[in-house]
């Protein structure tokens, strides 16, 4: 088993929503989050995010499980309210155009949380990918990750494609809500994920200190299926 994709490609933890319809391939230029909103990292450990104002990029707010300085468990992630809606998310961001595109059909995800009675097959959760879009400035400004090309001659501009199966609301999957919102209470997650056809990255290397990458070519993610990781959330009283 190789660790997850989303470890080696996303330097960044934050991003977002549903706007444009599944398997969607003409790319949209402007992307933003509604508010109000609890967006899960589903690759992670109970990591949420959230942002107060859509048209201010500097808004974006992490709520995080907190580790000492030797990767130890200090505290969970501060519960989210049972007021927010609440999003499953997994944001996938490279250049080309082409191969972002093309995600729904080659990264395929499953994700179950019982206590909410969801439970989505690779198949199913093709429906959840709402690019491609625009890297644009304003999620460099939000998350602080600019998407640049080894070789700045193609002319290639950046794009995301993000997974988000929502829980609450009109369309949410969960089968307990109240009032389209979860319950209080505590909901494990049970996350997988499989690249099914090899695609390639041209993007640009950092190193550990921040540098490019002085051996640049580009990056062949090839097929394989990821360890589960599993974790819990907590949906705490309304703010």
């Amino acid at each position: 088993m190789k660790r997850l994709l989303l470890v080696f490609l996303l330097t960044a933890a934050f991003l977002g929503l549903l706007a444009a319809p599944a398997l969607a391939t003409k790319p949209v230029d402007s992307f933003r989050l509604p508010e109000r909103t609890a967006y899960i990292f589903a690759y992670g450990d109970g990591s949420w995010f959230e942002v107060k104002d859509a048209a201010d990029p500097s808004t974006f707010v992490g709520h995080w499980v907190l580790y000492d300085d030797d990767g130890n468990f200090v505290a969970p992630a501060d519960p989210i309210p049972a007021n927010y809606d609440v999003v499953m998310q997994v944001s996938i961001k490279f250049i080309p155009l082409g191969q972002v595109q093309t995600l729904p059909k080659k990264f395929l995800i499953s994700l179950s949380i019982p206590e909410a009675g969801v439970n989505l097959s690779y198949q199913q959760s093709k429906a959840f990918w709402t690019g491609p879009y625009l890297w644009d400035q304003y999620w460099v400004d939000a998350t602080g990750v600019p998407i640049l090309a080894f070789n700045p001659h193609i002319g290639a501009q950046p794009y995301a494609n993000r997974w988000l199966p929502p829980l609450t609301g009109d369309k949410g999957l969960a089968t307990n809500l109240t009032d389209k919102k979860l319950p209080e209470g505590t909901y494990t997650v049970h996350y997988t994920e499989r690249v099914v056809r090899p695609f390639t990255s041209l993007e640009l290397v950092w190193d550990d200190q921040g540098n490019p990458s002085t051996t640049q070519k580009p990056t062949h993610i090839k097929p394989y299926t990821s360890d589960p990781v599993v974790f819990t959330f907590t949906v705490g009283p309304p703010v």
